[in-house]
This record gives structure tokens, sequence and C-alpha cells, in this order.
């Protein structure tokens, strides 16, 4: 039975999605201003997990991310650089898919900008009016009224006495800079900082506050009610807190049914901060370790309600156990035996699948519990491993192995399997050429060693020496 940590309610609960077999799920994405940091990515690479595992669980998902690509921030930077607002955060979407084609996060079936929406955030706003939950003030700017919808502060769990109404206070940047709800912007009007960035409505000129995006963005894909949101756990307030006020108020429905929430992701145990220059892009944990999907690794490995600690000494262990993974998937490739014809250990290998199975599925339905279902994956790896030194895994047995593997990867997205066993005449090429190259280096040939070892990766073979034997794997 499948549950979920629902942050609406403060615990675990049976996920039904309102439409059979169908699931909408809405991501707050980036403020697309900079470049992502590892602890934005951490809550995509989240959001990547859920809807692979529903998608293996046998849904059909319908998921949007919202590129937030107007707000205080983007126009700031944008002046900065002397660019357009377009051009500018074009740019940093372009640089925000690339590290998600790097993690080999999916793409949402629908990216959807804050400008071209605006539209439908007009009309959000005037029928927030309309309904008395908003008004124009004398600064010509429109504000949400939140002593006017009642389970304000529920969400985040605020106490009353945070609260202020637009008598004692009103909030008109995009975010707020301490845990104190007031009256929060729905319409900017239009001053001299946003230079040429607005657009004519109702209230004059001007342009969307941040939280209405979000709102107005989620019910035109998903509709005014839908079955998952998630995001960072910083967004719970005063984002998501105010995205429910919003929408509930204008539709009088529930807003949504679970929200998930990724938690933060700290460096040497600090919190990432400009001040301390530890805040980290793709990029830069790239200049240590060549392969991205160790990054992805490394935030499976850690449950997704937990805190991340992320230290470089953490990748270069995740790099270690990931090349575990992959020797493993190399090795079944390389198995010689057409077949071994003893039943019983075909029976053990399928035996170890169902077990394996079951267990990812029991652990995976727990809250996404990772680090269990990632722990038994070794523990499988470790008995076929006994397995194959014991001459008991022929061809047969490798291959129901391998598309085992291959089977749970569409969920963890962190292994990179060969779509086909390798071609006996390429691998019998491949085997002469480091029988040779083993020759060379026994007679200190070394010219002619190092000569065959970079003809092999030209050809995506890289080799690694051992005390006695000389292995060698497919590279990307």
């Amino acid at each position: 039975m499948l549950k979920f940590y629902n942050t609406l309610t403060r615990k675990k609960q049976i996920f039904q999605p309102i439409e059979k077999n169908i699931v909408k799920i809405y991501t707050c994405g980036p403020t697309v201003y900079n470049y992502a940091h590892i602890g934005n990515l951490s809550a995509y690479l989240f959001a990547d997990l859920l809807k692979r595992y529903l998608r293996y669980s046998g849904y059909k998902i319908v998921d949007v991310m919202n590129l937030t690509d107007v707000d205080d921030k983007t126009i700031n930077a944008s002046q900065d650089h002397n660019q357009s607002l377009r051009q500018y955060t074009s740019f940093f979407i372009n640089t925000l898919l690339e590290d998600f084609e790097k993690l080999n996060i999916t793409n949402p079936k629908v990216f959807c900008r804050a400008t071209e929406h605006i539209s439908e955030m007009i009309n959000l706003v005037q029928d927030l009016i309309d309904k008395g939950y908003a008004y124009q003030a004398d600064d010509g700017s429109v504000y949400y009224k939140i002593d006017s919808f009642g389970d304000y502060g529920k969400f985040a769990q605020l106490k009353k006495n945070k609260l202020k109404n637009n008598a004692s206070g009103r909030m008109i940047s995009d975010e707020y800079k301490k845990e104190e709800a007031t009256d929060f912007v729905l319409w900017k009007k239009l001053s001299e900082k946003d230079g040429e960035v607005y657009w004519d409505s109702p209230f004059g000129r001007g342009r969307p506050g941040w939280h209405i995006e979000c709102s107005a963005m989620s019910m035109k894909y998903l509709g005014e009610t839908f079955d998952i949101h998630t995001g960072a756990i910083d967004l719970i307030f005063p984002h998501h807190q105010n995205e429910i006020a919003q929408s509930e108020a204008a539709t009088g429905k529930q807003f949504v049914h679970f929200w998930l929430h990724r938690s933060f992701l700290k460096i040497d145990g600090k919190k990432m901060s400009k001040s301390l220059r530890n805040i980290y892009t793709l990029k830069d944990i790239l200049k240590k370790i060549s392969n991205p999907l160790v990054f992805r690794y490394l935030v499976l490995t850690n449950h997704y309600r937990s805190s991340l600690n992320f230290t470089f000494d953490s990748l270069e262990a995740s790099l270690n156990s990931l090349n575990r993974f992959q020797d493993f998937i190399d090795r079944l490739t390389k198995v010689k035996d057409l077949d071994i014809n003893d039943e019983s250990s075909l029976k053990e290998i399928n035996i170890n699948i169902k077990k394996t199975l079951d267990r990812f599925k029991e652990y995976m339905d727990d809250d996404l519990n990772t680090p269990k279902a990632i722990a038994d994956l070794f523990c499988f790896m470790n008995k076929i491993n006994k397995m194959i030194i014991k001459n008991e895994v022929g061809v047969n047995g490798s291959e129901l192995i391998r598309k085992f593997i291959k089977n749970i990867n569409e969920v963890w997205g962190f292994l990179d399997i060969p779509a086909e066993r390798i071609d006996e005449k390429f691998k019998n090429k491949i085997e002469n050429l480091i029988q040779k190259r083993n020759e060379y280096r026994l007679s200190k040939n070394w010219e002619e060693a190092d000569k065959i070892k970079n003809n092999l990766l030209k050809i995506k073979v890289a080799v690694k020496d051992g005390k006695e034997t000389t292995e060698w794997k497919i590279i990307k």
C-alpha cells in the first residue's frame, strides 16, 4: 500500500489519486536568475524519483513545473547585465535543462514560464478582489488580505500572534525576510526599478507577485484540485501557505491533496550561504568527479525527508559505491558460459530476484524509503557476485539479472545498463588486445603497452590493472 508523508496533515497517509490511475503533480521550479545550486537540484531529483516510482507502480503522470522568470531577482539581475528579461532568463533556463539531462532528470510534460501566463494571473487577482480576499491599496498595488482567510497559517503551523492584517503591515517584496505573515502582494504597481518590465491590467500597469504565479499556472494545467505538490521544505512558508490561501479562496475547494517536501541540503554541516562561499553548482562538483550520476546516487541514498549533509568525501564514497554497481553490471555482460546446466542455479537466481523486488516495493511504498531499497540492492549484488565466482551464473542467468536491474533502474536512473550483451567478436578483440598489452607490460615495454591502452580508450574501453589480472569495461 503506497504511503506518503503529507505535510498538510503531518503524517503518513495512504495515497490514492483523485482520478483512477492518473496522478497530477506540480513541482515548484527555480527562479531563473542564476545557475541552479545543488540544493535546488536535490529537490528536483526527489521530484523525479517520485514520478519515476509512480510510473513504475502503473500510474500515468501529468506533471508541471514552473519557471519563475519575472520577480525582483530576475529583473535586478537582467538590468545589472544590461540584457532584456527574456534574454537573461532564457540563458539560465537552458543551463537548467542541461543539468537535468546530465542528472537523468526526466523533463516534465509542461514547463511553464511565468511571463507566458500573465493573463491567467490577472484573472485570478481580479477574482480575489471580487470575492473580498484582496484589495488595491493606496500605493497602487494589490494585496491579499490574510485575515479574510480563516485557515491562514494553519498549513505552515504559524502561531496566531505571528499574523498581521492589512492595518498593521504589508509585504511587497517577493519573499519574506522573517517568519511573520503580513498581507502579501498579488500585483505590483509599475515602479522605476522595474524599467520596461510591466503588463497592462485592470489595476494599472505592473507585474505579478511571486506567489500568484504558481496558483494560476498549476490550476490552468492541473485543475482547481490536484493530487501532489512538491518542493523544497523552505517553501512551506510563505510560498506554499500563500498558494493555498489564494487558490482555495478563489475556488472554494481544496487546492492539493498531498504536499511532499524535500528537506534541506547542507554543506559540511552548514547552511548554504554566499557569505560562507559554499554554494555549489553541478558544474562545481563535476570538477571533482566526471560522472554527474554520482550526485544523483548520493541524493537518492538519503531519504528525502532527512537533511542531506553534502561533503566532497561523501561524493567520493558515492563514486566508489556507484562504481561497484557498474562493475557488477559489466561482470554480468562478460559471462562466457552459454548456459549453466544446473536448474538449481537458475531457480536460486529467480528466488533472489523475486525477494529483492518484493522488498524494493515494500520499502518504496513506505514513503519512498530509498536508503533501505538501495542497501538491499547491494545485498542482492553480493549474493549474485558469489554465484558468479562459483561459476553458477551462465548467459541465461546473467540475462535474467540484467533485465531485473534494468527494470528497477527505471526508478533509480543512476546506472548505465547496456541495451544488449557485448558482441562476442568485439569481446574477443578486446581480450586479445589486453593479452598483448600484458605481454608488453611483462617485458617492461611501457610505450607499446600505453599505445594499446590508448587505442582501447578510443573504442570506449577502460582497463584496470590488478595484481594478477586486468579488468576492462565499456565507458560512455
